[in-house]
C-alpha cells in the first residue's frame, strides 16, 4: 500500500477504513487459527480467503470508487463478522466458556457442545471481541463512504433497516435454538432415546447383543401404557475416537435426542462430556468407573473392581496361589487387569509374569515362553478376536490349558479353543436368556452386554414416565430390579453395580458354573 498523505490521514473515511480492516483482519485471523483445531490445513485456505478479500475489495474501492468493491467489502464484513464472530465466536465459543460452564452450569438454556483446548476455545472469544470492534468501524466507514456521496445517499435508510432486520432475526433464532434444547419432552410427547455401540470391529458381537437387547426393552415398553411415545435412534460408535465423536455429534446436534444408552468403555469416554454439556442422561454398560459422574452420566454393569473381587474369590477356591497375566492393551480389559492386580494383591495371590499386547498381534511365541518359564497355577487371559482367539489356539499347541479370564472367553469366535476353562462375567436369569434366544434365534447370546443394556434402556423410560427431569430421576434412583439381577447404587456416586457370576465353557457354548 502507498504511503498515506496528509490530505487522506484527515479524512474520516480514511481512517475509519484503516481500523476497520485492521479490526477485521484480526478477527480474520483468530477465526483461523480457531478452526484450525476443527479442519486442520484446511483452516488456511478459510483463512486466506478471509484475510485478504477484504483488502484487495478496500484497495479496490479505494483505487476507483466504484460501488462494486464497496458492496463486496460491506458483504464480507457481514460473513465475517456475523458468521465468524458473532456465530462461531459469541454463540459457540464465548456463551459456552462464560454461560455454560461459569455462570449458569445448571441452565438448559446455554446449552453448547463439550468445552475444546485452551487455544480452541480462547480464539474463539477473542474473535468475537474483535468482531465489535468490526463491527463499529465497519459502521464508521460505511456511513461515512455513504454520507458524502450524494448519490449513493438513498442507500443509508435500506441499509440500516437490513442491519436491524438481521439482528432480530438472529435473536429470534438464537432463542428458538435455546428454547429447543431448554425443552426436555417435547410438545408432541415424542422422545428421542440415543443408542450408540459399535456394530463393526472387535466389539460387534458385544454391539449387536446390545442392540438387539434395546430393541427388546422397547418392544416390552411399547406394549405398556405410557405417557410418552419413544424412538430408537440409533448410531455406530466404530472403531476409533474419531466415528465415536462423529457419531454423538449427530445424536445431539442433529437428532436432538433426550437421552443416550450406550456401550463400550472406549466409546463412553468420549460420549459423557458430550452428554454433560448437552444435560441430557448418560447410562453406558461400561466398567470404567470413571465415566459415571453421577450427574448426567451413570455406569451400569459390573464395575471392575466387582470382577476382580469374584474372580480372585474362584481363584481362592480352587487353591490358585501365583497367576501369569497376558492382555491385550485396551482401556476396559486395562481396567480389569488393573483392579485384579489390586485385589490380588490383597488376597495374597503373586502375580509372576504380566505382559500386554496389541490387537493384531500374530506370533505369542515369544511371549507364552516367557509366561511359561514362571511356572503359574494359572494363566489370565484377556483381548477381543480375532487376536484373543490366535493367542488360544497358540496357548493350546504349547500345552496350557489352564486359563482363565474376565469376560473375554464368552466373545471368542471359537469358544471350544477355551472348553473347560473359568471366567467371571454378568448373571442373567435363565428365563430371560431363553427369552432372547426365542426372539433372536440367528443371534449369538453375549452374556456381558445384553442384560444391562436392556435394563438400561427401561430405567432411561422410567426416567422420562417419572414427570421429573429425567436426569435428577436418575440421580435419586439407587436401586433397580434388574434381569441381571438386583442392580444398585451408592447416592451420590455415577455407577450402577450388581455381582458377577463364575461361568465355564461347556461343549462349546457359555454354561453358568455358579447361580446367585
Amino acid at each position: 500500500m502507498k504511503p498515506e498523505t496528509n490530505q487522506q490521514a484527515s479524512n474520516p473515511a480514511h481512517r475509519y477504513a484503516k481500523i476497520s480492516l485492521l479490526s477485521l483482519a484480526s478477527t480474520a485471523v483468530l477465526t483461523t487459527v480457531h478452526h484450525y483445531y476443527k479442519l486442520s490445513n484446511g483452516a488456511f485456505i478459510l483463512g486466506t480467503v478471509i484475510i485478504f478479500l477484504p483488502i484487495i475489495f478496500l484497495n479496490w474501492f479505494r483505487k476507483t470508487k466504484s460501488p462494486t468493491p464497496f458492496i463486496l467489502y460491506g458483504l464480507m464484513n457481514a460473513w465475517i463478522i456475523i458468521g465468524f464472530g458473532i456465530a462461531d465466536g459469541f454463540w459457540d465459543s464465548t456463551i459456552k466458556v462464560y454461560f455454560s460452564n461459569f455462570l449458569f452450569h445448571n441452565s438448559r438454556l446455554f446449552i453448547r457442545s463439550p468445552l475444546g483446548s485452551f487455544p480452541f476455545e480462547v480464539t474463539g472469544v477473542f474473535a468475537f471481541i474483535a468482531s465489535l470492534f468490526a463491527v463499529y468501524y465497519g459502521y464508521k466507514f460505511l456511513n461515512t463512504v455513504i454520507s458524502i456521496k450524494p448519490n449513493w445517499n438513498s442507500w443509508n435508510q435500506p441499509i440500516k433497516w437490513g442491519s436491524a432486520s438481521l439482528l432480530i432475526a438472529g435473536i429470534i433464532l438464537a432463542s428458538f435454538d435455546s428454547y429447543k434444547h431448554a425443552t426436555i419432552i417435547p410438545k408432541n410427547k415424542m422422545v428421542k432415546i440415543g443408542v450408540i455401540v459399535p456394530v463393526d470391529g472387535p466389539g460387534k458381537l458385544l454391539g449387536t447383543s446390545f442392540l438387539k437387547a434395546v430393541q427388546l426393552a422397547k418392544e416390552d415398553v411399547d406394549n405398556t401404557k405410557t405417557k410418552n411415545t419413544y424412538q430408537l435412534v440409533i448410531e455406530n460408535s466404530g472403531t476409533s475416537p474419531a466415528e465415536t465423536e462423529i457419531a454423538i455429534q449427530k445424536l445431539i446436534n442433529k437428532e436432538h435426542v433426550q437421552g443416550i444408552v450406550g456401550g463400550i468403555s472406549a466409546s463412553g469416554k468420549i460420549i459423557k462430556p458430550y452428554a454433560t454439556a448437552a444435560k441430557i442422561p448418560h447410562l453406558c454398560v461400561c466398567s470404567i468407573k470413571t465415566i459415571g459422574d453421577g450427574e448426567y452420566n451413570f455406569t451400569n454393569i459390573p464395575t471392575a473392581e466387582d470382577e476382580a473381587v469374584q474372580w480372585v474369590k474362584e481363584a481362592k477356591k480352587r487353591n490358585i496361589k501365583t497367576i501369569a497375566i497376558i492382555n491385550q492393551k485396551y482401556p476396559s480389559i486395562e481396567g480389569h487387569v488393573s483392579a485384579l492386580q489390586e485385589e490380588a494383591k490383597k488376597a495374597g495371590l503373586q502375580i509372576l509374569f504380566d505382559k500386554e499386547f496389541e490387537a493384531g498381534k500374530a506370533d505369542f511365541t515369544s511371549l507364552i515362553n516367557e509366561a511359561k518359564k514362571t511356572v503359574p497355577d494359572i494363566y489370565f487371559i484377556s483381548g477381543f478376536p480375532p487376536t484373543l482367539d490366535s493367542l488360544g489356539a497358540q496357548l493350546k499347541r504349547a500345552g496350557i490349558n489352564n486359563l482363565a479370564s474376565i469376560v473375554a472367553f464368552s466373545v471368542s469366535n471359537d469358544l471350544k479353543l477355551f472348553e473347560g476353562n473359568w471366567y467371571t462375567d454378568s448373571y442373567v436369569n435363565e428365563a430371560f436368556k431363553k427369552r432372547f434366544e426365542e426372539r433372536y434365534p440367528e443371534e449369538r447370546f453375549a452374556t456381558h452386554m445384553m442384560p444391562y443394556a436392556y435394563d438400561s434402556y427401561k430405567m432411561m423410560i422410567d426416567a422420562f414416565e417419572s414427570g421429573e427431569d429425567p436426569g435428577k430421576h436418575l440421580q435419586k434412583l439407587t436401586e433397580f430390579p434388574g434381569s441381571a439381577g438386583s442392580i444398585t447404587r451408592k447416592p451420590g456416586n455415577g455407577n450402577f453395580r450388581s455381582t458377577p457370576v463364575v461361568w465355564t465353557i461347556k461343549n462349546g457354548k457359555p454354561q453358568l458354573l455358579y447361580g446367585k
